[in-house]
């Protein structure tokens, strides 16, 4: 069985009377993916992460397509042993997007945010948010198994 992703941006342009729209999208196919969506409460940013365990992915370059998104908050989301090294910023509400695109990044500019030997998660809660604010991690990977 295989699972298609496909990665949409919409530009918008709008300079006084001018607006302009372009839809720009890459599809992409593989034979696995995972799919995590976590309520997370924020806690005392300089006390501790937030862990979503038994999130296990052993090379990074197996992944074809990535979607992101924190909602509620601003944080940083590791990965890797022990989730220690960064994967991505994230922006309240604001869609991390990445696909391989024939090894070409879409869209341009970004890159893969897996890590190789990630065995966890964690979400640090960016400082000045509002303790014990709710939110939710989203995380979509379409990856090749073999």
């Amino acid at each position: 069985m295989s699972f298609t992703h496909t990665n949409k941006v919409r530009y918008q342009y709008v300079s006084g009377s001018v607006n302009v729209l372009k839809e720009v999208s890459k599809a992409e196919t593989a034979g696995a993916e995972m799919n995590v969506s976590s309520g997370c409460v924020l806690l005392n940013p300089t006390e501790t992460a937030l862990t979503l365990e038994n999130f296990e992915f052993a090379t990074a370059a197996q992944a074809k397509s990535v979607y992101l998104r924190l909602d509620g908050y601003n944080g940083e989301l590791f990965g890797g042993v022990g989730g220690v090294t960064s994967m991505a910023d994230l922006v309240d509400g604001e869609p991390y997007v990445w696909s391989d695109n024939g090894g070409l990044n879409f869209p341009p500019g970004r890159t893969n945010p897996m890590v190789n030997a990630t065995d966890m998660l964690k979400l640090v809660p960016a400082a000045g948010g509002d303790v014990g604010a709710t939110g939710t991690l989203t995380v979509s990977v379409l990856y090749d198994p073999s």
